[in-house]
């Protein structure tokens, strides 16, 4: 019979979803996307296959995860723009914000940005929520500038930023060493010549 120590406490333990990102990430990023399945990374990070789905519906939502926190980061850079504030510079410094990853996440970026990038097919699944801050710069532009409105150049302006961003946190992932990935994207826009 087991002794009360070695008995199960009936309490499901808790498991840690950006611990568990990070090993299917660095399975994805050493054996390739496609040939790791979801049993394999529930094995490699001792979690049930149950509750791996319960947390990740998907291979594709264990790459795609720490999207959201980005998102947050630069909606609220956005929110706190006030009135006379540099319409462009405050959207700058929203992807800014959204490469402003904190360092316990640095590993797990660099990894989900090598798999996307050996797996375009992944960028189609994230590629709405990128569309969607592109958006809100758009919509943004038009709420502090009405001439903004339905402009092609701001329409333009979002469109290139979002990509530059992009851009440099690819190269970042890959290049980077131990920049901090905002310094980066700052160093791409720098690059960007628009007249404000």
């Amino acid at each position: 019979m087991d002794s009360p120590s070695e008995r199960p406490s009936g309490r499901p333990r808790t498991i840690d979803p950006d611990r568990v990102s990070l090993v299917a990430l660095r399975l994805f990023d050493e054996r390739g996307f496609d040939a790791v399945s979801m049993d394999d990374v529930a094995a490699a990070a001792d979690v049930s296959r149950r509750s791996l789905f319960r947390l990740f519906p998907s291979k594709a939502a264990l790459v795609w995860g720490g999207l959201e926190e980005a998102v947050d980061r630069f909606r609220a850079r956005l929110a706190s723009t006030e009135a006379g504030d540099d319409l462009w510079g405050a959207i700058r410094s929203a992807f800014l914000a959204a490469a402003s990853i904190p360092d316990e996440m640095l590993e797990v970026t660099r990894h989900r940005l090598h798999v996307i990038r050996e797996n375009p097919t992944l960028a189609t699944v994230g590629s709405s929520t990128i569309g969607a801050l592109t958006d809100a710069v758009v919509e943004f532009a038009a709420e502090h500038d009405a001439s903004s409105a339905d402009d092609l150049s701001t329409v333009v302006r979002a469109q290139a930023l979002s990509g530059a961003s992009t851009a440099a946190l690819f190269w970042w992932a890959f290049h980077g060493g131990d920049q901090p990935p905002a310094d980066v994207v700052r160093r791409a826009f720098e690059l960007m010549a628009f007249d404000d």
